[in-house]
Formats: C-alpha cells, structure tokens, sequence
C-alpha cells in the first residue's frame, strides 16, 4: 500500500485514474512554482558571474582548488602523476594576471617586453621546467579546463609529466571593452628536483686531473610553443603552502556555475519532458489543454534560460594562436 507522499508523488508526475490522467506537475500553481525556481537560478548564476565574480576575491578562493582538480584528473587518466599546488607559483600567476587586467593585454610577453619566465624570477621560484597557460573571458572552471584540453600547446602543458607543482592567479579588468577575468597558470618543476647526475665511481689516481673549460653556454630566449634551453639547476626554495581556500569537488561547483546551473536545468528537463511524454501517451487523442501547453511551456522556458546562461557566459578566449608558453632550463641558470 501506498503511503500518502507515495500517492502524491505519484499524482504530481504520473497520468493515471485518480488524478484524471493530469499530473499535477502541469497544474497552473505548479507551472508558476517551476517558472519561479528556474528564474532564481538563473539570477543567482548571473549575479555570481556578473557581480560576484567580478566585484569580489570570490573567484581567487575557489578557482585554484577546482583547477587543481580538473587538471589532475586529466593528468591521472593519462596514467601521469598530479601536481601540487605551491605559493610561490600562485604569487606568480597572480602577478601575471595582474599585470594583463591593469594594462588591458592578453599575451605571454606584455607590451614592455615581460615575458612569463620575468615574474618566477620575480617571485623567488627557481626552476628547472616551466609553462604558462593563460584565458581570458571566464565565467566557468569546467570550460577554461576545457579551453585548455582542446588546444595542443596547452593540452601538451598540462600533460607534460616533468611538471610537479602548479599555480594559479585571477584578476579582473577591461579587455576589448568589457570587464572580464583573466587567469593565468604557471607549471614548473623546483630546480632542486631535476634528476640527478649519475655517481661516478671514485678517482683510482691520486694526481689531480686537468681540467678542460666548456664553452659558455648562450642562452636562448624562452619563446611560446614549447621552446626549451638547457641550464644548470639552482637550489629551490622551500615549498611554500598556498593560501587556504575550498578545494575538490566543493571547489569546482563554486567556480563552475555555468556547469552547475545547465546540470540543474538539464536535469529538471528531463523529468518535465519524461511526465509530459507518459502523460500524452497514456490519453492518447482526447490530450488535456493544460497538459499539452504547461508541458510545452515549461520545456521552451528551460531551454530558453539554458541558451541564455550560455550566451552569457560567452567564450573562452586563449592567446592568438591558441598558443601556450613552455621552458626547460640546464646549464646556464
């Protein structure tokens, strides 16, 4: 036997005798209340991304946990090891970004000739390999990742395995005219933690070898699109902590509202369009009006907030290019 939420239950999703072959989903009260509660969630998805995001350090305490993530677990699919997060990184991304947002540019190397290895140096972080990723136009953590994945110089970043530790840095400015949020993401490896000369066995003679000097190495200048030069590596600093902030799972819906909102909507869809399927069926030709039109009403209305939450979000913008930034340093640093 039914209990009474049972029975309610069913009388609000499923056509059938007690409820006249007219679930009450698409009675006129309900209708309203579902039209409301799509409505809130698009308010509360457009004022995080258009107020919060922007007016707020908001995004800087939970982007960097749901970037982490996403891209440790690209990296773990690929069967390569994940990285950590450093402070020290996270200072030098948030000087990146900074300095893109105060002087409205959107490049590896700024208007004055920075290129992305200027702020590790800036920041104390010695290195053995770096990388920079950059976007610009956020709104969501899921589609930068995604940004990122689909083009190779960034794909090839986020996959490298010499990559041990990551960090990241977000800021608000004008670009081509609107307000927006810029990211940046720095991956290197601690000098330190390149891999050691083999040992040499011990001399057998005492005497002293000579000594042949080797040429000076000249540096090349680090350019996009994984350019590499070999230099010697120099003592790391300390691992430093990042700044707390949320992290996994919590994280990425916080920096993910595009995504949260279109899973809330998608699945609400398919309850209303699975209710308004059965009900049409199981009247055959003799079809409520209230059915037919509240059903349709209600899957125009969330289709239509679906299609604005994504004409608002916009796009994702990378580097002309679609380029990334990548250096390995041997043995003239």
């Amino acid at each position: 036997m039914r209990t009474p939420l049972l029975h309610r239950i069913h009388d609000y999703f499923f056509p059938h005798r007690r409820n006249n072959y007219h679930p009450h989903l698409f009675g006129t009260k309900s209708i309203a209340v579902l039209a409301a509660v799509v409505i809130v969630f698009e308010a509360g998805y457009l004022f995080q991304t258009k107020i919060i995001f922007l007016k707020t350090s908001f995004l800087a305490s939970v982007l960097p946990g749901a970037l982490v993530a996403l891209t440790n677990q690209d990296r773990t699919a690929l069967g390569i090891t994940g990285v950590t997060e450093n402070a020290t990184l996270d200072a030098a991304a948030q000087a990146a970004a900074d300095d893109m947002a105060a002087k409205g540019y959107f490049a590896h190397v700024s208007p004055d000739g920075k290129s992305p290895w200027y702020w590790l140096d800036a920041a104390g972080y010695h290195y053995s390999y770096a990388g920079e990723n950059l976007a610009v136009n956020f709104t969501d953590s899921s589609a930068v990742e995604a940004a990122w994945m689909a083009s190779p110089e960034h794909r090839a970043n986020i996959e490298k395995p010499q990559y041990t530790q990551v960090g990241f840095g977000t800021a608000n400015g004008m670009y081509e005219g609107q307000m927006t949020t810029f990211v940046a993401e720095f991956f290197a490896t601690p000098a330190a933690a390149a891999a050691p000369a083999p040992a040499r066995p011990a001399p057998l003679a005492t005497a002293k070898p000579a000594v042949t000097p080797s040429p000076p190495a000249v540096p090349s200048a680090p350019e996009v699109l994984s350019t590499e030069t070999n230099t010697a590596p120099a003592p790391a600093p300390a691992p430093a902590a990042p700044a707390p902030h949320a992290t996994g799972w919590f994280a990425s819906f916080l920096a993910s509202p595009l995504s949260a909102v279109e899973t809330i909507f998608a699945l609400l869809f398919a309850a209303i369009a699975a209710s308004f399927v059965i009900a049409v069926i199981a009247r055959g030709k003799s079809q409520h009006p209230r059915v037919v039109f509240g059903g349709a009403f209600l899957l125009l209305f969330i289709s239509g907030a679906m299609l604005m939450s994504a004409a608002f979000a916009g796009s994702v913008l990378l580097p002309a290019g679609g380029q990334a930034a990548s250096v390995y340093l041997g043995a003239t640093r």
